[in-house]
């Protein structure tokens, strides 16, 4: 299942629905350039609104899990940004929204989506950080992903 809006850049979830529990392991997405562009991608630069729908129904939070934010520095930069070379096809684990902290109840029987709209671009990007490293990127010809995730992705629970 293809959940971003751009044609330069897909992002696919692995299966076609999201477990609820913790399965032991990390969700990777596929990630394919299309194109002869590198690509700067942060997989923790998509901001926007979430939201789990039960049947059709916007189903409250029933505890928002406290998060603060950490400044990047040039060293966790260098690890956290990913350069995504042309025709490169990689596994790497997206988070869709950054601002969706809603911790969720499941109950069998139920039907449940996760919908979210979020973008990726140079200011979500470089909102905690990595400023000057991105320059230094751009500098080389390198592009910051522009995109959205526009998604209503089944859950499973």
């Amino acid at each position: 299942m293809k959940i971003n809006k751009s044609k330069d850049v897909d992002i696919y979830l692995p299966q076609n629905n999201l477990p609820t529990k913790d399965m032991g392991s990390i969700i990777k997405e596929t990630i394919k350039n299309n194109t002869n562009n590198t690509y700067i991608i942060d997989p923790y630069g998509f901001y926007g609104q979430s939201y789990v729908s039960e049947n059709g129904k916007i189903l409250e939070p029933y505890m928002n899990a406290v998060q603060g934010y950490v400044s990047k520095d040039d060293r966790l930069c260098h690890e956290l940004l990913v350069i995504l070379k042309p025709f490169q096809t990689i596994q790497q684990s997206v988070n869709y929204n950054v601002n969706n902290r809603g911790i969720y109840k499941y109950s069998k029987g139920n039907e449940y989506f996760e919908v979210t709209n979020s973008v990726h671009n140079k200011k979500t990007v470089t909102l905690l950080g990595c400023e000057k490293y991105v320059e230094e990127l751009e500098s080389k010809g390198y592009k910051v992903l522009e995109d959205s995730i526009v998604a209503k992705i089944p859950l499973v629970p």
